[in-house]
């Protein structure tokens, strides 16, 4: 595999396997993400993303992931397009060799959920919007069964999720490690639907015209809906922690009301697994190996005690859970 990680390497892409005339073309590597190097391509008038998966991700600790996972993301995007017509980039060209592939650019203008949400704009309809699409990506796919076999492969959710989330932060809290183990267990249980794995604000654009178009397909697997639902909540709450802002918590509450009003497997996902998913997630981006880079020393404690103690409780429902970091605000 040769690495696409210099702007001549780009171009001998574009020329081969693409059979692009790369002289004049407009080369920019996109940041954000730890997984891939992508790269956005102005070339003959058209412009298209290259995403290649690298085996080695970019983290703190040593975290390895097999670059075949390239395959996956791109059946993802085709299987999401019919799921949920426009809310995806349009696949381009499969290079398996090289795992990676081609889509198209988004549109001028869109930003990331999440360059919005640091910015302090907490729009409620956005919340609402990404709800909407989450619940309607687990209740369409959930009257598929036949992707319950195209996406049986949970390697990666293994190597990219549980292992360096949830198993990685029981080794740092011992005390912990029976619950954040058993939800690991649970998390593999036999699948419901068709699941995201990575659905964080980070790759959910926001696009001029307000619509949203979800990226990053990698992590899909057949699985629990708790598991998505716990993933964009979690970032939701830490944000609130980290600006001592509930407006975070209440756009939690917000996506979490559309999401049930769309899905049909809400009850599997808001009662005990997604609460404490949920509490687990937000400890694991404290004490995982993917941590998120904004929370302050004191910020990481209060997450601690916070999921520390939900986690021992054994809290059975989501809206409990938000409750409890509405109260921790209030304290804050």
């Amino acid at each position: 595999m040769t690495a696409l990680s210099s702007e001549d390497a780009i171009r001998d892409f574009l020329a081969g396997p693409l059979g692009l005339d790369p002289v004049g073309a407009r080369i920019e590597f996109l940041t954000g993400g730890v997984s891939s190097t992508v790269v956005r391509v102005v070339v003959g008038g058209d412009c298209l993303v290259i995403k290649q998966a690298l085996p080695q991700l970019g983290a703190d600790e040593a975290w390895f992931s097999r670059p075949e996972r390239s395959g996956i993301e791109a059946r993802c995007a085709n299987v999401l397009a019919g799921l949920v017509p426009g809310c995806v980039l349009p696949v381009g060209r499969i290079v398996p060799e090289a795992h990676a592939f081609t889509m198209e650019c988004a549109p001028a203008g869109s930003d990331t959920w999440k360059a919005d949400l640091m910015r302090g704009d907490v729009r409620p309809e956005v919340a609402r919007a990404a709800g909407e699409l989450l619940g309607n990506v687990h209740a369409r796919s959930a009257a598929m069964p036949e992707l319950a076999t195209e996406f049986a492969d949970r390697s990666f959710f293994i190597e990219l999720r549980l292992e360096p989330y949830l198993l990685h932060a029981a080794t740092r809290h011992p005390d912990l490690a029976g619950e954040l183990s058993w939800l690991a267990d649970r998390l593999l249980d036999q699948g419901l639907c068709l699941v995201h794995g990575d659905f964080s604000p980070k790759n959910l654009l926001v696009t001029p015209a307000r619509g949203l178009l979800l990226l990053d397909h990698e992590v899909a697997h057949w699985g629990q809906p708790a598991f998505d639902l716990a993933f964009i909540l979690s970032h939701l709450c830490l944000k609130g922690i980290h600006f001592r802002s509930v407006a975070y918590v209440e756009a939690a509450a917000d996506l979490l009301v559309a999401y049930c009003e769309a899905s049909t497997l809400a009850d599997a996902a808001t009662g005990t697994l997604g609460a404490r998913t949920l509490a687990g997630l937000m400890l694991a981006r404290v004490d995982g190996k993917s941590r998120v880079g904004y929370l302050t020393d004191d910020e990481d404690a209060i997450v601690r005690a916070m999921t520390g103690e939900m986690l021992r409780k054994c809290v059975t429902d989501v809206d409990a859970v938000l409750d409890d970091v509405r109260v921790v605000l209030a304290r804050a």
